[in-house]
């Protein structure tokens, strides 16, 4: 390697079109203690690229021992646009080591959404005799089209080289795009999922080679339309107690409940050709407003594993830099679970334990109302809290982040009436927009006074998990300041706490 080509940052010297070393070196993480500065808002445990924009996971899969993470990714700006994918790798879904960018815009347009498999069979005659390698399938879009195209690996996805007869799947079309293929073992042949977004229909086709595709059905006009669908994915979920279903995310930009992004499920089956839905709701896979395009590694054993992009496209290119934009959230495993004649999907975030840090809470509390506990938090740490609770008809279970500002970031259980989990960033002041919502609210069954809460809160987002994996709520948050105390207060009724852990996660 020359020195024009010294890896910086996961790019190179020759990647960045001749930027110096000085201009996108990443600040140390020891820099957020000199208030204030961006830097201070920087994830320590949910993966962001050390410089520039990133949305959409693309490209994931678990390949020969390492969990890959593509993703739509602009090296060159904090700023959306320029769209390559970025690269990162783990051994546990948790820790991340950022690698050179895996795909680039072209002459023929930016590298959008898209998935990965292993063709171990060689099925694309695009690997020496006997052998396999991963395959890329991607969207290239310029300004008036966007056709599928499709770029090869036999290095660990290292490096790609685009096939010389690309696009593979070009219908003409402006709006036609993120492509999402699968096996289907039943019938033996690729399967892609893919949208024309403006006419908010999810497209299958299928291939036996993934270069000749086929159309063989199509599933749309559903749920929330939008101004466009965009990100599908069709994965096979176990159900608890036996069985799998089919389940088809579908993203929506804008048109969500809370305005922007959101991404919504159906659940059904699945036969290489068509989907079709049990039922006519719509569900929503994150009641927060910042939780978008969510995708599941493909070769993953046990139950799918899936990540989604942490941001909202109404502010996303607004937010403090730090001094990235974008950030991924906690992988979950995906299952489902049936209420009558209702389908839940159960979110579980991965073990954290590879990152765990100190103890700051631990032990059951009495039932009582009041401060059940409270400690002092490490200076910028993240930190997992989680409770098992039952309330008094009426209490309301807050968890409360504060510091000496005044500054408050909640999360809330509320046995009442109307019970639920309640998300609440209206005390933070370190950033505001017109756009985004303060609080965001998840109905649970009427009478539901004893269940469970988990929340992963980084520098500058909070996820909620609750109901045993039902209630998934994504904020984006933003102290001015650090938060310095956290507190757990039961109001209007008595609150015992059965199992109350709180630990801080090391960066």
């Amino acid at each position: 390697m020359s020195d024009n080509e010294l890896p910086v940052g996961g790019l190179t010297r020759r990647s960045l079109g001749g930027l110096g070393v000085a201009a996108i070196l990443a600040p140390s993480i020891a820099s957020a203690r000199r208030m204030p500065g961006p830097d201070r808002y920087r994830p320590q445990v949910h993966y962001s690229p050390a410089k520039g924009f990133m949305n959409d996971p693309n490209g994931l899969i678990f390949h020969e021992g390492e969990y890959h993470l593509f993703y739509q990714h602009n090296p060159f700006e904090a700023k959306a646009g320029h769209v390559h994918w970025g690269h990162a790798v783990s051994s546990d879904l948790v820790r991340w080591r950022e690698l050179p960018i895996a795909l680039g815009e072209t002459a023929a347009g930016q590298a959008f959404s898209g998935s990965a498999v292993y063709d171990r069979g060689n099925t694309s005659g695009l690997f020496p005799s006997g052998a396999g390698g991963l395959v890329a399938i991607y969207t290239r879009a310029s300004d008036t089209k966007q056709a599928q195209e499709i770029a090869t690996s036999t290095d660990r996805g290292r490096t790609f080289s685009g096939y010389p007869g690309n696009p593979v799947l070009d219908v003409g079309s402006a709006s036609f795009r993120d492509p999402k293929v699968l096996w289907h073992a039943p019938t033996r042949r690729w399967v892609m999922v893919v949208v024309r977004s403006r006419e908010h229909r999810v497209m299958f086709y299928a291939s036996s080679d993934l270069k000749h595709w086929s159309e063989v059905g199509s599933f749309g006009h559903a749920g929330l339309l939008g101004i466009d669908y965009e990100c599908p994915d069709l994965v096979e979920v176990p159900v608890e107690g036996g069985g799998t279903r089919w389940v088809l995310f579908v993203s929506i930009n804008p048109g969500a409940p809370l305005g922007g992004s959101a991404v919504q499920y159906f659940v059904g089956t699945f036969d290489g050709r068509r989907f079709e839905a049990e039922d006519g709701a719509t569900r929503l896979a994150d009641f927060g407003q910042d939780f978008y395009a969510l995708q599941t590694f493909a070769d993953v054993d046990g139950p799918p594993v899936a990540i989604a992009w942490m941001s909202n496209w109404l502010y996303s290119n607004d937010v403090p830099a730090s001094p990235s934009r974008g950030a991924m959230t906690l992988p979950r495993r995906l299952t489902l679970r049936r209420h009558a004649d209702d389908w839940r999907l159960v979110q579980t975030p991965v073990p954290l334990d590879p990152i765990a840090g100190s103890s700051i809470l631990s032990g059951p509390r009495p039932k009582r109302t009041g401060t059940l506990a409270g400690a002092a938090v490490p200076y910028g740490a993240a930190l997992e809290v989680v409770l098992r609770f039952e309330a008094d008809p009426g209490a309301i279970l807050s968890v409360r982040l504060r510091n000496a500002a005044g500054e408050m970031l909640s999360a809330c259980f509320d046995a009442g009436t109307y019970p639920g989990f309640v998300v609440d960033r209206s005390g933070t002041r370190g950033f505001r927009h017109r756009y985004m919502v303060d609080r965001a609210i998840w109905s649970a069954p009427q009478g539901t006074t004893t269940t469970d809460m988990r929340l992963i809160v980084d520098r500058s987002s909070i996820e909620l998990i609750g109901m045993g994996g039902e209630a998934s709520g994504t904020m984006l948050q933003y102290f001015a300041s650090p938060p310095d105390r956290l507190e757990v207060i039961a109001e209007g009724g008595a609150v015992a706490l059965m199992q109350l852990e709180v630990r801080s996660l090391n960066g």
